[in-house]
């Protein structure tokens, strides 16, 4: 006797970056809880690509998905502005979503879309935030209570990749819908950091140029935080950097008695790998020493499908905590949106 398939169909919409997704979806841990069974874009020619190669159902609306009774969780991978009218739909269908950063443009849109989600009972989870501590920060929090380590004092974020983007009239040619470019795109991740370890922000202010890219938009950024706690915080983030090291997300946390390194520094085990390199620093009796260190194998940003997977099945409500989180990260784009299109934008010099 055939044994039956236990894994949850999910369909993914959108397949310019829902194509990474699917690659995810044939992989543990999310290929034993998730089974591909459509796939949704208003180019029908992508569409039914991607159908034919997996061997799934290709629809070229979401409102015809979403009639497919079948399908009891969507991937919802568009672009950020008007996401919450789509999630919305989706949750109104009565199926279940996971997402991606930046999850809205607009914070008054993202906070009720997530409240409405709880009302139903429904759940809405993304990469960034995740809903749950992903380990990196996790072993933080731990290192944290355990060493004394007092109050966050300051955060200095960092990301790069190098890109020689041309423009191509996407939202990311758009500065109110891609506002500081590297940091709508990059630098959101270490932000969502930020605001997991230090809370609320009180105020940002954000510098750009474009060094390199064909896009109008800035390739260079960086932003300057003050939280409600009283940590000072930046994020750079930029595609101009070409070091071998993409994505590392470092990130440097200062305590009061203590520091803490992730995926800083040139002596790393594993640049570029997605791994999480941790460091704390302390001293003992006025001496400098290094009193714990580890290597994981995951960094914040990650799609955490085993909790999306338990979340639908045990019907989980999406945590009021986490709501304000992820409207936090939206607010702080929209102050930023409006900075960088209010000021002019400074290019190099060839």
């Amino acid at each position: 006797m055939k044994k039956q398939d236990s894994r949850i169909p999910i369909a993914i919409v959108g397949l310019s970056f829902g194509k990474g997704i699917i690659d995810q979806l044939q992989q543990p841990p999310a290929s034993s809880l998730f089974r591909l069974a459509a796939v949704c874009d208003l180019r029908r020619e992508a569409a039914d690509e991607s159908a034919e190669r997996y061997g799934v159902k290709a629809y070229h609306s979401l409102q015809e998905l979403l009639r497919d009774p079948s399908i009891p969780a969507v991937g919802l991978f568009t672009r950020p502005e008007g996401r919450a009218d789509l999630l919305r739909q989706i949750l109104d269908a009565g199926k279940d979503v996971i997402t991606t950063k930046p999850f809205e443009l607009d914070p008054l849109e993202a906070g009720s879309v997530l409240r409405h989600a709880r009302e139903l009972g429904r759940v809405i989870h993304l990469n960034s935030p995740s809903p749950r501590l992903t380990p990196d920060l996790e072993q933080i929090e731990l290192w944290r209570s355990e060493f004394d380590l007092g109050r966050l004092v300051s955060a200095r974020g960092e990301v790069w990749a190098s890109y020689f983007e041309r423009a191509d009239d996407s939202w990311m040619d758009d500065p109110c819908l891609c506002p500081a470019g590297p940091m709508m795109r990059l630098g959101i991740y270490l932000v969502n950091d930020i605001i997991r370890l230090a809370g609320r922000i009180a105020s940002v202010n954000v510098i750009t140029s474009r060094i390199r890219t064909g896009r109008p938009t800035p390739d260079n950024a960086l932003i300057s935080i003050v939280c409600a706690s009283g940590c000072l915080a930046s994020v750079y983030a930029s595609f101009c950097v070409d070091d071998g090291d993409r994505y590392s997300n470092g990130l440097i946390l200062n305590f009061e008695r203590g520091t803490l390194y992730r995926n800083v520094g040139s002596d790393r085990l594993f640049p570029g790998s997605g791994k999480a390199q941790l460091s704390l620093v302390t001293h003992d009796h006025g001496v400098r020493r290094v009193a714990a260190q580890r290597v994981l194998d995951e960094c914040s940003g990650v799609y955490q499908w085993e909790q999306f997977h338990q979340a639908v099945q045990n019907r989980e409500p999406i945590a009021e905590t986490y709501i304000e989180q992820i409207v936090e990260g939206v607010q702080l784009l929209d102050t930023i949106r409006h900075q960088t299109t209010a000021a002019p934008l400074v290019a190099a010099h060839p």
